[in-house]
């Protein structure tokens, strides 16, 4: 493993964090479905946590490993070049860890004592959740691409405005 710092092509910056060569790690899940790491001709990790660095600007590279006491193991740059057992791994957690539901309606929002209450329509069905009033849980990812994150830190993603219909719009429009 070399340890780097690492500037994304959008200019977000990693601190120095050991790379870990794809080539060399393999990752396994044990009876119980824990994830264990072995890194070839250095060690191995019984329990293994896996999250991405960037999950809202570059999902699909630069993936973390800690080790069962939450400390970093090293940085995958490129989570594509591992073997397909260590990617299918990594793919089933990332999914598990970051469930992120896709607004398709905004059924009703409610503004009082400074929270915004919403029902929306999302890919996973409907749902309910409340945000403190203001942008600051409204993370503009694009022009059109929203993440709303609730008082309760669930997120949930709004992949393109205009998509919505109408009257979704204008609801959305109450607090943007």
């Amino acid at each position: 493993m070399t340890e780097t710092d690492i500037t994304t092509e959008e200019g977000q910056h990693l601190p120095a964090l050991p790379r870990i060569d794809p080539a060399r790690l393999r990752l396994f899940r044990t009876g119980d479905h824990r994830v264990r790491a072995t890194i070839e001709g250095d060690r191995s990790y019984l329990r293994v946590s896996i999250s991405r660095a960037f999950p809202l600007s570059d999902p699909h590279r630069y993936v973390g490993l800690r080790d069962g006491a939450q400390k970093d193991i090293g940085l995958i740059v490129e989570p594509a070049e591992l073997d397909h057992q260590s990617r299918q791994i990594i793919d089933e957690e990332l999914r598990r860890s970051y469930l992120l539901p896709t607004i398709t309606r905004i059924i009703s929002l409610k503004r009082e004592f400074g929270m915004s209450l919403w029902e929306v329509e999302t890919d996973r069905g409907r749902a309910e959740f409340t945000m403190t009033s203001g942008q600051d849980n409204i993370a503009e990812l694009s022009a059109t691409r929203l993440v709303l994150t609730d008082i309760e830190g669930g997120r949930y993603e709004i992949p393109d405005v205009r998509r919505l219909d109408s009257a979704s719009q204008a609801l959305l429009d109450q607090v943007l």
